[in-house]
């Protein structure tokens, strides 16, 4: 492909904005974080048990009856909603004999019936059904043996639960992360994948993946075609929170500019029904034209844009909450990932992946006469709410799932940072400054678990 112009502009100077460093920070990121069973303990004593964790979907639980149960560490975490309506959650763990009460990740029931012995309890967590309740001496106290409660609220669509009684509320706790992510109504999309890959690798490997993107041109060659990542903006927040905003619609700075658009700026044109040739020689306004595009449209297709700024119709942002999930957005996708430690071996983890789209309002888009879609049509969201679909990451290395490719390659790798994490060879990471974000995380990291 010919080029307009030697060169392209001089690579801008990456944007990092300081909100607030770790109170005891730097620290030395060394490699016993991802390999030791000491550290993996205190995580689930010291970690996990004091924050906000994402715990699923609210839509999940829109109904009275509806559940989902959140798996991390040794905790169950059941989450309900009442027939009063409300956001319930508990251990899931029976109060007769520790068992697990409900054993599918998510689900309806009318009450939550303890498979082991028939304990019944319902949805606001009241023990109501002891069998055999009269050969119990002295007889049961069902208020005192009803399932124990803890912490739940939700925010644009994500539920969080937390186990300390102490910790501040959910908003207060997500600060800066609210006005960012509010936006983009996470609600108003369509869930169109939920996937979990079991990885070779320890858990804060997954969250550093997504702390950095010095990796991204090394083995995300596919990015440079639409995205400037070394213009990326970084944020550091209060409480261990990061994010990133990075120009979409656009030739990476470090490249060459394109005589005609590539085959990513050609898709994205193809759905607004303009031919690319129209920007040979101007690829560089392909970003603007978008964001017009997308502002002009929007009505037409039932979309609400008039929160997001011009900026945010093209760009791509990633917020990482604290300690474990990544949301990643734009006007019309969003992920949402979370990694989750394995209860017992540091060098194992669970990675979850929930996709989002926008869909067009058939009845909107169809009376205007709107032939933009913003995503494929082999790429819509599903008629129903997608199955759980768990798989190895051999499923992904050896081509029988995906997560897209971008994960995929990430999944490729992973699993070798952890074996280079266990050599005799390695003790303690080196940071270039584009991963001013890891160094953040693991000095927040480390003031909750300090020592």
């Amino acid at each position: 492909m010919s080029t307009i112009r030697p060169t392209a502009p001089p690579v801008s100077a990456r944007a990092t904005i300081v909100h607030d460093a770790a109170p005891s920070g730097p620290h030395p990121i060394t490699a016993a974080r991802y390999i030791d069973t000491d550290w993996l303990r205190r995580e689930f004593d010291e970690l996990f048990p004091r924050t906000w964790l994402f715990a699923g979907l609210e839509r999940d639980v829109a109904e009275p009856g509806e559940y989902l149960v959140l798996e991390i560490g040794d905790e169950s975490l059941l989450v309900s909603r009442t027939d009063d309506g409300e956001l319930a959650a508990f251990y899931n763990v029976c109060q007769h004999r520790g068992a697990r009460v409900m054993v599918n990740d998510r689900g309806w029931s009318r009450q939550f019936v303890c498979p082991y012995h028939g304990w019944t309890y319902e949805n606001d967590g009241r023990l109501s059904v002891v069998p055999d309740a009269d050969r119990f001496t002295p007889p049961v106290d069902c208020a005192a043996r009803s399932l124990r409660p803890i912490r739940v609220e939700a925010f644009s669509d994500m539920v969080f639960v937390c186990l300390d009684a102490d910790a501040p509320p959910l908003l207060e706790f997500l600060g800066p992360l609210v006005d960012a992510i509010a936006p983009y109504d996470l609600a108003g999309m369509t869930l169109t994948a939920d996937q979990t890959v079991q990885l070779d690798a320890n858990w804060k490997a997954v969250v550093d993946n997504f702390g950095e993107l010095y990796h991204v041109e090394h083995i995300h060659p596919q990015h440079a075609e639409v995205f400037d990542c070394p213009t990326a903006e970084i944020h550091l927040y209060d409480r261990g929170h990061t994010g990133l905003i990075i120009d979409g619609h656009v030739v990476n700075t470090r490249l060459d500019i394109p005589e005609d658009p590539n085959l990513y700026m050609t898709m994205a044109l193809q759905r607004y029904g303009i031919d690319a040739a129209d920007y040979t020689g101007r690829v560089l306004d392909i970003r603007l034209d978008v964001q017009r595009l997308r502002r002009e449209h929007g009505p037409r297709l039932g979309y609400d844009y008039a929160a997001l700024s011009d900026e945010r119709l093209t760009d791509i942002e990633q917020y990482n909450v604290f300690p474990n999930t990544i949301v990643t957005l734009q006007p019309d996708d969003a992920i949402i990932m979370r990694a989750r430690p394995h209860p017992t071996d540091p060098n194992k983890c669970w990675w979850d992946k929930l996709s989002f789209h926008r869909q067009p309002d058939p009845a909107v888009s169809e009376a205007a006469g709107v032939t933009f879609e913003p995503h494929p049509r082999d790429d819509r969201a599903p008629a129903e709410r997608p199955e759980h679909d768990g798989f190895t990451q051999d499923d992904i290395i050896e081509g029988r799932k995906s997560m897209t490719i971008t994960i995929d390659q990430d999944v490729h790798l992973i699993r070798d940072v952890q074996a280079g994490m266990r050599s005799r060879g390695f003790d303690t990471a080196r940071l270039c400054d584009d991963e001013v974000r890891v160094q953040h995380y693991h000095d927040w990291l480390c003031h909750h678990l300090p020592g």
